[in-house]
C-alpha cells in the first residue's frame, strides 16, 4: 500500500538539516521528507515526478519542545502536486514543511502546528520524489512508479 508520497532527502541532506536545528528533541528522525500526499487516491498518485531531484529552499525553523521542524518552499512548477491539506480544515494545504525531530510521544503530523521563524538566509537543499510504501510487513521508500496492483 502507497502510505504517502512526497519528497525524500538523503544522508548528507539530513546531516545538514539536522546541523541546523537548535535544540535537537529526543527522537531524531532520520527519513526526512516532505509529505505531498498521505494515502493518496488513484488519481493523486504522480508517478510523472518519481524519481525526479527537486530543489527546495529552507526558510523557516520552529521548535515547541514537541515538535522540531523546518518550512520550506517548493518550486512553482511542483506546487500544483503538493495536495497536503489540513485533516481540520479540509480546502486549506499545510505549509510545506519537514520534521526534524520529536519527543518522546509526540507526533509528526503536529510539525505543521509550529510557528516557523525565518532564517535569516534561505538554504538550498535538493531530494528526491518517491513513495513510502508499507507492504507485507515492511516499510521503505520507492523511487520507482507505483503498480496499482501492488497494493
Amino acid at each position: 500500500m502507497l502510505s504517502y508520497e512526497g519528497i525524500f532527502f538523503d544522508d548528507d541532506t539530513i546531516k545538514l538539516i539536522h546541523s541546523l536545528e537548535n535544540p535537537k528533541l529526543d527522537v531524531v528522525n532520520d527519513e526526512i521528507h516532505c509529505t505531498f500526499k498521505y494515502h493518496p487516491n488513484i488519481n493523486e498518485i504522480f508517478d510523472e515526478l518519481v524519481g525526479q531531484e527537486i530543489e527546495v529552499l529552507i526558510i523557516g525553523y520552529g521548535n515547541n519542545g514537541q515538535n522540531s521542524g523546518f518550512e520550506i518552499c517548493l518550486p512553482d512548477n511542483i506546487l500544483p502536486y503538493y495536495i497536503n491539506y489540513d485533516e481540520d480544515c479540509s480546502n486549506k494545504l499545510k505549509k510545506p514543511h519537514i520534521t526534524a525531530s520529536l519527543a518522546i510521544d509526540a507526533k509528526s503530523y503536529n510539525t505543521k502546528n509550529l510557528d516557523f521563524v525565518k532564517l535569516e538566509a534561505p538554504v538550498k537543499i535538493k531530494g528526491v520524489f518517491g513513495y513510502w510504501i508499507k507492504k507485507d510487513g515492511k516499510e521503505y521508500k520507492s523511487f520507482e512508479k507505483y503498480k496499482i496492483n501492488s497494493k
